[in-house]
Protein backbone atom coordinates (compact mmCIF):
# COMPACT_ATOMS: atom_id res chain seq x y z
CA UNK A 1 0.00 0.00 0.00
CA UNK A 2 2.88 2.14 1.04
CA UNK A 3 4.44 1.35 -2.28
CA UNK A 4 1.34 2.48 -4.09
CA UNK A 5 1.02 5.98 -2.63
CA UNK A 6 4.97 6.97 -3.20
CA UNK A 7 4.34 5.76 -6.78
CA UNK A 8 1.13 7.69 -6.95
CA UNK A 9 2.96 10.57 -5.20
CA UNK A 10 5.61 10.96 -7.32
CA UNK A 11 3.66 10.54 -10.33
CA UNK A 12 1.81 13.32 -9.34
CA UNK A 13 5.05 15.32 -8.85
CA UNK A 14 6.40 14.54 -12.00
CA UNK A 15 3.16 15.88 -13.62
CA UNK A 16 3.47 19.04 -11.93
CA UNK A 17 7.13 19.67 -13.10
CA UNK A 18 5.44 18.85 -16.88
CA UNK A 19 4.94 22.18 -18.02
CA UNK A 20 8.48 23.08 -17.03
CA UNK A 21 9.78 20.30 -19.08
CA UNK A 22 8.29 21.06 -22.31
CA UNK A 23 11.48 22.16 -23.91
CA UNK A 24 15.01 21.47 -22.90
CA UNK A 25 16.53 24.51 -24.33
CA UNK A 26 14.93 27.08 -26.50
CA UNK A 27 17.21 28.08 -29.36
CA UNK A 28 16.36 32.15 -30.20
CA UNK A 29 17.29 33.59 -33.31
CA UNK A 30 17.59 37.10 -34.76
CA UNK A 31 19.35 39.27 -37.04
CA UNK A 32 21.12 42.91 -37.06
CA UNK A 33 18.85 45.37 -37.23
CA UNK A 34 19.37 48.42 -34.95
CA UNK A 35 17.44 49.27 -32.32
CA UNK A 36 15.91 46.39 -31.83
CA UNK A 37 18.55 43.33 -32.08
CA UNK A 38 22.11 43.80 -32.92
CA UNK A 39 25.43 42.59 -31.34
CA UNK A 40 26.85 44.86 -28.69
CA UNK A 41 30.73 45.95 -28.33
CA UNK A 42 30.46 42.85 -25.92
CA UNK A 43 29.48 40.46 -28.13
CA UNK A 44 25.90 39.68 -26.97
CA UNK A 45 23.10 40.41 -29.07
CA UNK A 46 21.00 43.56 -27.64
CA UNK A 47 18.40 45.41 -28.50
CA UNK A 48 15.35 47.01 -27.46
CA UNK A 49 13.18 43.72 -29.14
CA UNK A 50 16.18 41.67 -27.20
CA UNK A 51 15.47 42.86 -23.71
CA UNK A 52 11.99 42.51 -24.04
CA UNK A 53 11.95 38.68 -25.34
CA UNK A 54 14.65 38.09 -22.42
CA UNK A 55 12.53 39.00 -19.82
CA UNK A 56 9.42 36.98 -21.30
CA UNK A 57 10.93 33.68 -21.41
CA UNK A 58 13.17 34.97 -17.91
CA UNK A 59 9.40 35.15 -16.74
CA UNK A 60 8.41 31.50 -17.46
CA UNK A 61 12.07 29.89 -16.51
CA UNK A 62 12.91 29.25 -20.18
CA UNK A 63 16.25 27.64 -20.72
CA UNK A 64 17.20 29.64 -24.07
CA UNK A 65 20.24 30.59 -26.19
CA UNK A 66 19.82 33.66 -28.47
CA UNK A 67 22.17 34.02 -31.76
CA UNK A 68 22.37 36.34 -34.50
CA UNK A 69 22.66 35.04 -38.07
CA UNK A 70 21.81 36.22 -41.72
CA UNK A 71 18.38 37.29 -41.56
CA UNK A 72 17.65 33.92 -44.29
CA UNK A 73 19.61 31.67 -42.27
CA UNK A 74 17.85 32.56 -38.91
CA UNK A 75 14.35 32.11 -40.97
CA UNK A 76 15.53 28.45 -42.41
CA UNK A 77 16.47 27.23 -39.04
CA UNK A 78 12.95 28.38 -37.59
CA UNK A 79 11.05 26.89 -40.60
CA UNK A 80 13.22 23.39 -40.31
CA UNK A 81 13.83 22.99 -36.48
CA UNK A 82 11.87 22.16 -33.57
CA UNK A 83 11.71 24.91 -30.40
CA UNK A 84 13.49 27.67 -32.35
CA UNK A 85 11.81 31.08 -31.99
CA UNK A 86 12.63 34.03 -34.72
CA UNK A 87 12.31 37.54 -33.54
CA UNK A 88 11.77 40.60 -34.68
CA UNK A 89 9.97 39.39 -37.69
CA UNK A 90 7.26 40.94 -39.60
CA UNK A 91 3.80 39.81 -39.75
CA UNK A 92 2.93 40.01 -43.84
CA UNK A 93 0.54 37.84 -45.39
CA UNK A 94 3.30 35.94 -47.25
CA UNK A 95 4.12 34.92 -43.99
CA UNK A 96 0.74 34.00 -42.02
CA UNK A 97 0.79 30.26 -42.63
CA UNK A 98 4.59 29.44 -42.84
CA UNK A 99 5.13 30.30 -38.33
CA UNK A 100 3.07 30.39 -35.30
CA UNK A 101 3.12 33.85 -34.50
CA UNK A 102 3.43 35.42 -31.02
CA UNK A 103 2.46 39.30 -31.53
CA UNK A 104 3.30 42.00 -30.93
CA UNK A 105 6.60 42.36 -29.70
CA UNK A 106 6.93 45.89 -30.72
CA UNK A 107 4.74 48.65 -32.87
CA UNK A 108 4.74 48.77 -36.74
CA UNK A 109 7.77 49.78 -37.91
CA UNK A 110 8.07 52.51 -40.78
CA UNK A 111 10.43 51.59 -43.53
CA UNK A 112 11.90 54.38 -45.98
CA UNK A 113 13.36 54.79 -49.64
CA UNK A 114 16.34 56.84 -49.69
CA UNK A 115 19.04 58.11 -52.20
CA UNK A 116 21.90 60.03 -52.22
CA UNK A 117 21.16 63.82 -52.03
CA UNK A 118 23.83 64.61 -55.03
CA UNK A 119 21.90 62.18 -56.65
CA UNK A 120 19.40 64.80 -59.21
CA UNK A 121 18.85 62.44 -61.57
CA UNK A 122 17.11 60.32 -59.43
CA UNK A 123 13.56 61.28 -59.94
CA UNK A 124 10.70 59.30 -57.73
CA UNK A 125 6.93 60.45 -56.58
CA UNK A 126 6.14 56.59 -56.32
CA UNK A 127 6.54 52.80 -56.10
CA UNK A 128 6.31 52.50 -59.01
CA UNK A 129 8.99 54.78 -60.54
CA UNK A 130 11.42 53.16 -58.04
CA UNK A 131 11.13 50.57 -60.61
CA UNK A 132 13.30 52.53 -63.17
CA UNK A 133 16.50 52.21 -60.40
CA UNK A 134 18.19 49.76 -58.66
CA UNK A 135 17.32 48.80 -54.74
CA UNK A 136 19.79 47.33 -52.17
CA UNK A 137 17.96 44.78 -50.55
CA UNK A 138 18.60 41.85 -47.91
CA UNK A 139 17.64 38.50 -48.68
CA UNK A 140 14.35 37.50 -47.32
CA UNK A 141 13.12 40.08 -45.90
CA UNK A 142 9.98 41.49 -45.59
CA UNK A 143 10.67 44.40 -47.35
CA UNK A 144 12.20 42.14 -50.02
CA UNK A 145 8.91 40.75 -50.53
CA UNK A 146 7.10 43.65 -50.68
CA UNK A 147 9.19 45.11 -53.41
CA UNK A 148 8.84 41.54 -55.23
CA UNK A 149 4.80 41.81 -54.27
CA UNK A 150 5.07 45.44 -56.37
CA UNK A 151 7.10 43.89 -59.79
CA UNK A 152 10.35 44.31 -58.71
CA UNK A 153 12.97 41.55 -60.33
CA UNK A 154 15.51 39.86 -58.44
CA UNK A 155 18.92 41.33 -60.16
CA UNK A 156 17.27 43.71 -62.39
CA UNK A 157 16.11 46.41 -60.10
CA UNK A 158 16.90 44.57 -57.12
CA UNK A 159 20.55 43.91 -55.78
CA UNK A 160 19.56 41.48 -53.14
CA UNK A 161 22.59 40.83 -50.50
CA UNK A 162 22.93 38.67 -47.34
CA UNK A 163 25.16 41.52 -45.42
CA UNK A 164 23.42 44.00 -43.32
CA UNK A 165 25.95 46.69 -44.49
CA UNK A 166 26.67 45.41 -47.86
CA UNK A 167 24.09 47.21 -49.35
CA UNK A 168 24.75 50.43 -47.99
CA UNK A 169 28.13 49.46 -48.86
CA UNK A 170 27.61 49.79 -52.37
CA UNK A 171 24.54 52.89 -52.06
CA UNK A 172 27.51 55.18 -50.47
CA UNK A 173 29.70 53.76 -53.58
CA UNK A 174 26.85 54.81 -56.50
CA UNK A 175 27.07 51.10 -57.94
CA UNK A 176 22.91 51.01 -56.62
CA UNK A 177 20.58 53.89 -57.03
CA UNK A 178 18.59 53.04 -53.63
CA UNK A 179 18.45 51.78 -50.12
CA UNK A 180 15.00 50.82 -48.70
CA UNK A 181 15.36 51.12 -44.44
CA UNK A 182 14.24 52.39 -41.25
CA UNK A 183 15.03 55.83 -39.59
CA UNK A 184 17.45 53.94 -37.15
CA UNK A 185 18.74 51.67 -39.81
CA UNK A 186 19.95 54.68 -41.44
CA UNK A 187 21.38 56.34 -38.91
CA UNK A 188 23.41 53.44 -37.91
CA UNK A 189 24.79 52.88 -41.23
CA UNK A 190 26.05 56.67 -41.68
CA UNK A 191 27.39 55.97 -38.09
CA UNK A 192 28.91 52.87 -39.51
CA UNK A 193 30.32 54.14 -42.82
CA UNK A 194 31.15 57.67 -40.91
CA UNK A 195 29.05 60.00 -43.22
CA UNK A 196 27.32 63.07 -42.53
CA UNK A 197 23.18 62.93 -42.21
CA UNK A 198 23.51 65.08 -45.41
CA UNK A 199 24.65 63.09 -47.65
CA UNK A 200 21.41 60.83 -47.85
CA UNK A 201 17.49 61.87 -48.94
CA UNK A 202 14.37 60.30 -48.02
CA UNK A 203 12.20 60.19 -50.97
CA UNK A 204 9.70 58.75 -49.50
CA UNK A 205 7.75 56.18 -46.60
CA UNK A 206 7.13 53.15 -49.07
CA UNK A 207 5.02 51.20 -45.88
CA UNK A 208 2.48 52.88 -44.12
CA UNK A 209 2.77 52.38 -40.23
CA UNK A 210 -0.06 50.12 -39.73
CA UNK A 211 1.10 47.37 -42.36
CA UNK A 212 3.29 45.14 -39.75
CA UNK A 213 3.72 44.16 -36.83
CA UNK A 214 6.80 43.17 -35.39
CA UNK A 215 6.49 39.66 -33.82
CA UNK A 216 8.40 36.68 -32.34
CA UNK A 217 7.49 33.33 -34.13
CA UNK A 218 7.83 29.51 -34.03
CA UNK A 219 8.37 27.11 -37.34
CA UNK A 220 5.26 25.18 -37.78
CA UNK A 221 7.41 21.59 -36.33
CA UNK A 222 7.37 23.21 -32.56
CA UNK A 223 4.74 22.15 -30.50
CA UNK A 224 1.73 24.38 -29.38
CA UNK A 225 1.96 23.99 -25.56
CA UNK A 226 5.34 25.68 -25.94
CA UNK A 227 3.75 28.02 -28.31
CA UNK A 228 1.29 29.28 -25.99
CA UNK A 229 3.06 29.42 -23.08
CA UNK A 230 5.35 32.06 -24.63
CA UNK A 231 1.91 33.57 -25.86
CA UNK A 232 0.76 33.93 -22.44
CA UNK A 233 4.24 34.99 -21.33
CA UNK A 234 4.08 37.96 -23.90
CA UNK A 235 0.17 39.03 -23.36
CA UNK A 236 1.49 39.53 -19.35
CA UNK A 237 4.07 41.50 -20.28
CA UNK A 238 2.44 43.64 -23.31
CA UNK A 239 -0.41 44.48 -20.48
CA UNK A 240 2.49 45.32 -17.60
CA UNK A 241 4.18 47.56 -20.18
CA UNK A 242 1.16 48.78 -21.58
CA UNK A 243 1.98 47.77 -25.00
Amino acid sequence: MFRIVLNRFCFLFLMALLPTLVVAKLNVVTEEWRPFNYTNEQGEVSGIATQRVKAILDSINIDYTITSYPWARSMILTSNDENTLIYTILRTKERENLFQWVCPLIGPIKVNLYKLSKRTDIKIKSIDDARNYVTSIEKSESDHEYLLSKGFVNGVNLDVTGDPYAGTRKFFAERVDLVLQTEWEMKENLRHFKRPASDVEKVFEVKKPSDAKGCMAFGLKTDKSLVDKVRNALYDYNKKHGL
